[in-house]
């Protein structure tokens, strides 16, 4: 009975395939379709959503619209204006010498000293300067004190003596001293003073 089945089963799959039509030679009757002919297109200019100004020149320093609207404006902007730089002169001039020449003056007990305006640091270099061109020996010095020890000859004999330098508000002053205490005698600090006038620096 199973045989049977089976045989009849085999026969109807071969009655169905019977009926369905042939169609594995239909690709050697296809017509040939004409290749696809892709549009051209053409690339649209780039355009700057807004109008650049064109540098031109201007009577003005503002930029003028000379055509258009919108994106399509024109304008007229003027050029830069130049800068002219002024030449200025350095002067080279050196620093004007703060300290003056000295002067002899007497005091009130016609004694002689020296006045002398300006700094009392540049008076004090230029006292030092003095000495030295007038050949007048240093044999110490001490500026915070204002001290000069000069060595002095009267009659051969080699004195030591002091050069005392006291700022004041107008004027420095240069006295000749024996000792911390005491002057010379006038006619001493005379000779001394007019020989440091003499040599001092211009």
């Amino acid at each position: 009975m199973k045989n049977a089945s089976c045989v009849l089963a085999v026969c109807v799959s071969l009655s169905a395939c019977s009926l369905l039509p042939d169609r594995s030679l239909e690709y050697l009757q296809a017509k040939t379709v004409p290749n696809i002919e892709t549009v051209s297109t053409e690339q649209r200019p780039i355009k700057s959503l807004y109008a650049i100004p064109t540098v031109t020149t201007a009577s003005d320093n503002t930029a003028q619209l000379i055509q258009g609207e919108g994106r399509k404006q024109a304008f007229v902007v003027p050029a830069p204006r130049s800068v002219v730089v002024a030449a200025t002169e350095v002067s080279m001039n050196p620093v004007a010498n703060n300290a003056s020449k000295p002067d002899m003056v007497f005091d009130g007990n016609s004694y002689p000293l020296l006045h002398v305006k300006g700094n009392s640091i540049q008076v004090w270099e230029q006292l030092g300067q003095a000495l030295q061109e007038a050949n007048v020996l240093v044999v110490d010095r001490n500026q915070s004190l204002g001290l000069y020890f000069i060595e002095w000859i009267i009659d051969n004999k080699k004195q030591t003596y002091l050069l005392k330098l006291t700022p004041a508000a107008l004027n420095n002053v240069i006295a000749v001293q024996k000792d911390d205490d005491n002057l010379v005698e006038s006619s001493l600090s005379q000779q001394v003073l007019a020989k440091i006038i003499k040599h001092w620096p211009s």
